[in-house]
């Protein structure tokens, strides 16, 4: 999928377990750039292009449990609209695990977007999503990366 896009209104970055996010979870990072970022889906990952630049170093923020065997990323202000899709705290991730199906011949290595949610999905057992930061030289970000 070639027009993967990560939208980041606030600037404040939600990441976890696609079919665990729930109203209450809380931005790991906060006071990113704000905008529109394009994304490039491969390997059980997604790299968000946040600026031009290269990074110089990057910084790993942790271990993220996915059991379901997706990882997601969102904008803080995205949280809403996605937990307040169904009934059930599963619609959600139902909804969003639809959109797999329907773009799976896209030879975007498993990721798909709904509702403002950037999702991968994980191509082995991986139990867990790592995310990283890449800084440029000035020590902006300019790498988004989640692996699974």
């Amino acid at each position: 999928m070639d027009d993967l896009q990560l939208e980041l209104p606030t600037g404040a970055l939600i990441a976890g377990d696609a079919a665990a996010l729930f109203a209450d979870a809380r931005p790991l990072i906060d006071g990113l750039p704000t905008g529109c970022f394009p994304a490039h889906a491969a390997d059980a990952g997604l790299e968000v292009r946040v600026s031009e630049a290269e990074p110089v170093e990057w910084t790993e923020l942790g271990e993220l449990p996915i059991p379901s065997g997706y990882a997601a990323l969102l904008d803080a202000s995205a949280l809403a609209e996605y937990t307040d899709l169904g009934d059930e705290p599963v619609d959600e991730f139902e909804l969003l695990s639809e959109r797999f199906a329907v773009d799976s011949n896209d030879g975007d290595g498993g990721a798909a977007s709904f509702q403002g949610v950037l999702a991968v999905r994980a191509t082995s057992q991986a139990a867990v999503a790592r995310l990283r930061l890449g800084r440029d030289e000035t020590g902006a970000v300019c790498r988004i990366s989640l692996r699974c």
